[in-house]
């Protein structure tokens, strides 16, 4: 049976175009282990993940897009699968140090994924100062969000030192019906499927109608509230954000960089404060925004607005593929020289925003793509691209901020223990900034990816953070 991509995944295919690769990942380092010898490692680790792959189906799926994408894009096996085009290995220079290593990083998340192969890879990454190996994971936005992305990859490590064995592998059964496999075949069997059920175009217009109605009516209900109110004195409107150095449509080039702070500093600094961690994230990441656009002679006509990614999978549904995701605008409150303030007025924004535009916003934003339709959201990217609107149309926020929920215990990868792990977020639109944070055993780790053009500072934005945070925890009351 074909795989159609549901419309919202679809989206981040069809509206990537040059320069917005629409990829998550992440970076993990592994601690020394036993065989302490690069190539024997490699080995393990290929080995180990080429045996698991199948636990994964998505990691031998290619996509297959229709003509004109006349139709949403389908997912099929991959028949001519190797594994050697999707773990490689690279050494990084001698003294292999933590700027080499952001560097090698940098470009391997600017290199978009091959179209006609599964969208992911994984770069094994040597010849780091201690010993140490890395990983460095990025997989299309397509096929998960972070959330589903985490549960699936989880799949490659083990809760132990000890590799545990591959699940059996299930074998296709004997007459199983044919899949598409090209782009012509999924024409010819949409073509087909409506030759002979033709009360499928009468539903496929009530449908869309329906969906349309609701659409309209969530974004004529924006403008009402933004005409009577502004917005909301807890909620940002998507009118509001300006346009600042931090927007921009993202260009190739990408610049990665990691910081870590101790978790449960964090959470007792945020707890102290009538705060959640996300909201720690958000203060900090705001005061160390305040100081770079200070630093750019850039003064804020604005408080800055972060769009938040909100996860509205149901309860048992964390390793569902795809994207069930929601989203957000956050006041950053920049405007606030304070760090105590500008902590208490996040966190009573988020108190007052989350619960009421979780399931309300998840709606629309699914919805939006079904109205447009494949085709006009691709021609819709391409045009975007081609005048370059991304400059020039008003942001709908000026960066993103997102948390990733991280594993509750110790990992390992094919006998070596996973010592850190930044996770990496998409740029989108004109966002040209992303910074996503995971809580990985001991430590919270933010992950930054910035477009080079835009934010060719973000090593000083990651400097700001982590002095914004220390200074946070450094005021808590023991």
């Amino acid at each position: 049976m074909t795989q159609f991509l549901d419309p919202l995944d679809s989206a981040f295919v069809l509206l990537e175009v040059a320069g917005s690769a629409m990829n998550i990942g992440a970076v993990i380092e592994l601690e020394p282990g036993e065989p302490s010898d690069a190539e024997k490692r490699f080995e393990l680790i290929r080995d180990n993940v080429a045996s698991r792959i199948h636990e994964i189906p998505i990691f031998t799926q290619r996509l297959v897009r229709a003509p004109f994408d006349m139709t949403w894009p389908i997912l099929v096996p991959e028949e001519r699968f190797d594994i050697d085009r999707h773990v490689v290995r690279v050494v990084v220079p001698s003294p292999g140090s933590p700027q080499q290593f952001d560097a090698l990083v940098s470009e391997f998340f600017s290199r978009p994924l091959i179209p006609s192969r599964p969208l992911w890879q994984l770069l094994v990454i040597e010849g780091l100062q201690g010993g140490h190996a890395a990983l460095a994971l990025k997989v299309h936005h397509a096929l998960a969000d972070g959330v589903s992305g985490a549960e699936a990859f989880a799949n490659l490590f083990d809760i132990s030192p000890e590799v545990r064995d591959p699940a059996p592998l299930n074998e296709p059964e004997d007459g199983a019906a044919a899949v598409v496999t090209s782009s012509m075949g999924l024409l010819r069997q949409g073509l087909g499927k409506i030759r002979r059920h033709p009360a499928i175009i009468i539903e496929s217009v009530r449908s869309w109608v329906a969906r349309s109605y609701e659409t309209v009516r969530a974004v004529f209900r924006v403008a009402v509230d933004r005409g009577r109110h502004r917005s909301a004195s807890d909620q940002p409107s998507i009118f509001e954000a300006r346009r600042t150095s931090l927007n921009g449509a993202a260009g190739v080039e990408k610049t990665f960089h990691r910081v870590r702070v101790p978790l449960a500093d964090v959470k007792r600094a945020a707890k102290s404060r009538g705060a959640s961690v996300t909201d720690f994230v958000m203060a900090t990441s705001s005061g160390a925004l305040r100081r770079l656009l200070d630093d750019r002679g850039e003064a804020l006509r604005k408080d800055l607005v972060a769009f938040v990614p909100i996860n509205v999978r149901k309860e048992g549904a964390l390793s569902d593929l795809g994207n069930q995701i929601s989203g957000m605008l956050v006041r950053l409150h920049t405007d606030i020289k304070d760090p105590e303030e500008r902590l208490a007025a996040i966190a009573k924004d988020s108190r007052a925003t989350v619960s009421n535009q979780r399931e309300h916003n998840a709606k629309v934003l699914q919805n939006i793509p079904r109205v447009l339709g494949p085709m006009a959201l691709s021609f819709g990217g391409k045009m975007v691209s081609a005048f370059e609107l991304m400059n020039r149309l008003p942001p709908i926020a000026n960066l993103m901020v997102s948390s990733v929920p991280g594993p509750p215990i110790p990992l390992w990868m094919s006998g070596y223990r996973v010592a850190s792990a930044a996770p990496v977020g998409p740029l989108i639109g004109s966002i040209s900034l992303n910074i996503t944070v995971l809580g990985f055993e001991e430590n919270l780790e933010f992950g930054l990816l910035g477009c080079a053009d835009q934010m060719p500072d973000l090593a000083t934005l990651r400097d700001y953070i982590l002095e914004e945070a220390n200074e946070l925890i450094a005021a808590t009351p023991h």
